[in-house]
């Protein structure tokens, strides 16, 4: 019998399955801590939760568990009730910089779930290398809130790839360097972005079978620019704020995936892989097509545009995406000695205390919006973002620490990707320069999120075909 056969007594709606990656440390701890607690507080006691937490070992992976059972019995005690029947822990192991990793993930939960309610991509890598203190100090003391949460002064390595992904490259050269039939792959875009973007699409058929819609939510920062991003260089290798592009990234795939410009890609990736080996994909979205999809022992099989419009529509309800971002914690993302890693915390007070929304400081509470993403009733959702217009979710404190879920402005989208916002450079925890979408903004926006699905799953399927034939 599989070791996991017993997390599973039964396959009803009472029963959720919610998929946390970087479950081991930081904002992805919290995220766990808080999905239980709040699932415990929000749902009848008939209903039970699977946890599936990935980390990258086995060590970690042991480690997590155990802190998440304390965790448990610490709740059990304080709310003098049993909850070990209620909750179930699942650990996992993925390096979402090997692609590799990230199939094998999803054959084991593809062979051992009924199905999948959330995937919560938080598992990440900055590639930061210390702080430019100069910079650092000055724009601390010229310009406070703006360097506390949009700084420029991290430094991070340029052109950082992944280790060989097949068997193809030459092994007397250095990790991160190919011969010319393996393209190089970015270390940051593929654990921040890409290695997830692989997971979700094997798991389609597990999200697909969810009965309140699959939900897999991003994870994002504050951080990001418009600046900060290239669509010509989407994995930011030539980018000294690869981390930043990462997150750029993030929110236009995101904010994109309900308009019509990107529903072929879209629906590609939303669509279930065939049993079946897939034809070649030409790049060339607007390529018109002479021929047909079909083949015959005597013909050899076509090439399909990304862009054709007879993509195969899922039977199930598609699973929804939305973008979340924590506020500003306190985290071990950028490597810092005691001294200044404390006195970070204590600006970061500071500026709550003096009014800056988005200083949650703790993971904790950095964990309220991907949580609420993941549990809230799913009209909920739905009525938002129909009034509103789709949004990036952010956590949020008051000058109390009390945290709560606000929209965050995205420069070139605005609030909700929706004209009359007003100036959105006066919203509450909004950069000064952010100025009014307007409609030539939002065209661009949206343009911008056709091109980067469009590379997206010209990459993913580029990849998949190359593993393939490994």
């Amino acid at each position: 019998m599989d070791e996991t056969d017993d997390l599973h007594p039964q396959d009803n709606e009472q029963h959720s399955y919610v998929l946390v990656t970087g479950a081991n440390s930081g904002l992805g701890f919290a995220i766990c801590c808080r999905l239980i607690n709040e699932f415990i507080s929000s749902r009848p006691t008939f209903e039970c939760l699977t946890l599936i937490i990935t980390t990258r070992d086995f060590n970690k992976s042991g480690d997590t568990v155990k802190r998440l059972e304390r965790h448990l019995e610490r709740q059990s005690r304080e709310l003098d009730a049993p909850l070990k029947h209620r909750i179930s822990l699942q650990p996992e192991h993925v390096d979402l910089t090997s692609l590799r990793s990230v199939q094998t993930l999803s054959a084991r939960l593809l062979g051992n779930l009924p199905r999948l309610d959330t995937i919560i991509c938080n598992a990440g890598y900055g590639g930061f290398t210390g702080i430019d203190w100069p910079i650092a100090i000055k724009e601390t003391l010229t310009d406070f809130f703006t360097s506390l949460t949009y700084p420029s002064y991290k430094l991070s390595t340029t052109g950082e790839t992944t280790a060989a992904q097949t068997g193809s490259r030459n092994p007397n050269l250095e990790d991160g360097k190919s011969q010319e039939d393996e393209p190089p792959l970015g270390k940051v875009f593929a654990s921040n972005v890409f290695g997830h973007y692989l997971l979700s699409h094997q798991l389609i058929p597990l999200l697909s079978a969810s009965p309140d819609q699959g939900r897999i939510v991003l994870i994002s920062s504050i951080e990001p620019l418009a600046s900060h991003f290239n669509p010509a260089d989407i994995q930011g290798l030539a980018s000294s704020k690869a981390y930043e592009s990462s997150k750029r990234l993030t929110d236009i795939i995101g904010l994109t995936s309900t308009l019509p410009s990107t529903k072929p890609f879209v629906q590609r990736f939303l669509t279930p892989a065939p049993t079946t080996p897939p034809q070649p994909i030409s790049l060339l979205d607007n390529e018109p097509l002479a021929c047909t999809r079909g083949s015959t022992p005597d013909t050899p099989p076509q090439l399909i545009s990304l862009s054709d419009n007879e993509y195969r529509l899922p039977k199930n309800p598609e699973p929804k995406i939305y973008v979340s971002h924590p506020g500003i914690c306190a985290t071990s993302i950028v490597t810092l000695s005691l001294i200044p890693f404390f006195l970070r915390i204590l600006a970061f007070y500071i500026a709550r205390w003096l009014g800056s929304p988005w200083h949650t400081v703790s993971a904790y509470k950095g964990a309220c919006a991907p949580v609420w993403l993941a549990l809230a009733d799913q009209d909920e959702l739905g009525d938002i973002e129909q009034s509103d217009g789709k949004g990036k979710w952010g956590s949020v404190c008051d000058r109390m620490g009390h945290e709560r879920i606000m929209r965050t402005v995205v420069e070139g989208w605005g609030l909700g990707g929706r004209m009359g916002e007003g100036d959105v450079g006066d919203k509450v925890g909004s950069r000064r320069d952010f100025q009014e979408v307007t409609r030539e903004d939002r065209e661009d926006f949206a343009e911008l999120g056709r091109e980067c699905w469009r590379e997206m799953e010209g990459l993913r399927v580029a990849w998949e075909e190359r593993l393939r034939q490994e």
